[in-house]
């Protein structure tokens, strides 16, 4: 486990920040904005993007290394500018700071004073040891240890986690009974050919499992960017072609072996399309819930997964047992 340096956490970010080797001026080009890089003592190896500012020091934004180096020389500097930077004020203690890193994702934060840069805060702050951070494997940890210290300081009575968690878990309680229900209806089929009740926990644990690692990616893909649903529909079809690989195979296999189980055909087609659709279709909802919980102003971490197995459950056995009635009455 990295080791921090708890007893900086409340010190102003100002005291710390460091101050930036290359700064590029905005009313520069390109070339001359490379060639300050270039002839710039000190230049760290492992930069990715570099601060632009005005004449009065002032924090523009930043320019990526990537677009120096495919744009023009003779370009003006300032057409490359993105604008949206998250910044740190210096009266800001580093504890606000390892927040803000933690959920970007970043490993350094400028520091400004009423709009000037006075330097930069980086994850090398926080630490008492030095830390290679072009490792990704290390950088992982670092924000794994981020994660664990600032759940730390948030603990809170288990009444406060009682009421936080329990309406969720609720949930899963209406998808047990919406399920009972549900079979009910469809007791008939149930009767005809047992080997579909049989079968109903492997199609159900399908479905949850899809949906829980579909669930998880999102969550993931999500602390990477700011904005989900302007990448949704790239991400979604992305994510379709592994959801559909998935069923086609999981329902070609358990439809098989439903049939040399029971010597079934009718079984096994049911069993095999239901598999197919319901697994794409809890996919979906998996990957879908995480931004839609978020955009209500709730933690996706806490409220997807009951709400997703809910609703997988009671449609996986709806389709399923729809599917039957269909091919058999």
């Amino acid at each position: 486990m990295l080791e921090i340096d708890r007893q900086s956490l409340q010190n102003r970010v100002g005291d710390h920040a460091k101050e930036v080797a290359s700064l590029l001026k905005v009313d520069t080009t390109v070339g001359e904005a490379i060639v300050h890089i270039r002839t710039t003592q000190g230049c760290e190896p492992n930069i990715f993007y570099f601060y632009v500012v005005d004449e009065n020091k002032r924090l523009l934004g930043t320019v990526s290394t990537r677009d120096l180096l495919i744009t023009p020389p003779e370009a003006p500097l300032s057409e490359l500018v993105n604008t949206r930077v998250e910044k740190l004020q210096s009266d800001q203690t580093m504890a606000e700071g390892w927040v803000l890193m933690q959920k970007f994702h970043i490993l350094a934060l400028p520091v400004v004073e009423h709009g000037k840069l006075i330097g930069v805060l980086t994850v090398q702050d926080y630490f008492r040891e030095g830390i290679p951070v072009q490792s990704a494997r290390k950088r992982f940890e670092i924000f794994q240890t981020f994660g664990f210290f600032l759940e730390e300081g948030k603990r809170k009575s288990t009444w406060v986690q009682y009421k936080t968690r329990a309406p969720w878990l609720f949930c899963n309680m209406l998808g047990g009974l919406a399920c009972a229900v549900i079979s009910n209806i469809y007791t008939d089929v149930l009767l005809k050919v047992i080997v579909l009740a049989m079968f109903i926990p492997l199609v159900l644990s399908l479905s949850e499992s899809i949906s829980m690692q579909a669930m998880t990616q999102t969550i993931h893909y999500m602390s990477r960017i700011q904005n989900f649903w302007k990448n949704a529909f790239s991400y979604l079809l992305h994510e379709s072609k592994l959801f559909i690989l998935v069923g086609l195979t999981s329902g070609v296999m358990i439809g098989l072996v439903s049939h040399l189980w029971d010597s079934n055909w009718t079984a096994g087609i049911i069993i095999g399309i239901s598999i197919i659709i319901t697994v794409f279709i809890s996919a979906l909802i998996g990957a879908l819930m995480p931004p839609l919980v978020h955009s209500i102003k709730l933690d996706p971490k806490i409220a997807s997964g009951p709400v997703v197995l809910m609703l997988v459950d009671t449609i996986t056995t709806l389709i399923y047992l729809s599917i039957a009635y269909a091919y058999l009455f």
